[in-house]
């Protein structure tokens, strides 16, 4: 019970921090970040054995707390001192991008969410999010860790009722 209150005492007052391009990314060197599966190969054929891609297991991002569509892989950019992270996935029958984009200590989150069938991406608006990392010695090579929450609601075409979005979960990313 005292790690939950103790989790509770220091997250709340974080919630409020890197919400939009004037407020600071978080730094927590202590944080392990783990992520479930972490390193597992997955194989994707969608349904076409002549096509196979391979990834590797680096997030587990939950979307709407459903297993089914959690994000697990992620590839980071390093240029002119902005660093973008893309954790993303694709099934048959969807693609997400959760991208995060941190300069000059300041963050910045968005999501997208694609179905499969008709061509049109759900227009996601950013309510509110967290970012926390392990350090902010960016350079290509290095390893970044960290956990992300996300609130945002669905605008316009293709929402079906589902107009709230809620991701949360944690990340590592190697920069290139």
């Amino acid at each position: 019970m005292k790690i939950n209150i103790f989790f509770l005492i220091t997250l709340i007052p974080l919630l409020g921090t890197c919400q939009d391009r004037s407020n600071s990314l978080l730094i927590h060197p202590n944080d392990k970040f783990e992520i479930r599966n972490e390193d597992k190969v997955i194989k994707f054929t969608f349904g076409n054995p002549n096509y196979v891609k391979i990834d590797t297991v680096r997030a587990e991002l939950s979307v709407n707390n459903d297993p089914i569509r959690e994000i697990h892989f992620t590839k980071a950019k390093l240029r002119n001192n902005i660093l973008t992270i893309v954790i993303n996935s694709t099934t048959s029958a969807y693609h997400q991008v959760y991208t995060i984009e941190i300069a000059d200590g300041k963050c910045k989150a968005d999501y997208t969410f694609r179905p499969s069938g008709p061509d049109y991406e759900l227009a996601v608006v950013s309510l509110e999010y967290i970012v926390i990392v392990n350090h902010a010695d960016f350079g290509i090579g290095k390893e970044i860790r960290g956990y992300t929450e996300f609130k945002g609601k669905c605008k316009g075409e293709g929402c079906y009722g589902e107009e709230n979005f809620e991701i949360k979960g944690n990340f590592k990313v190697l920069i290139r």
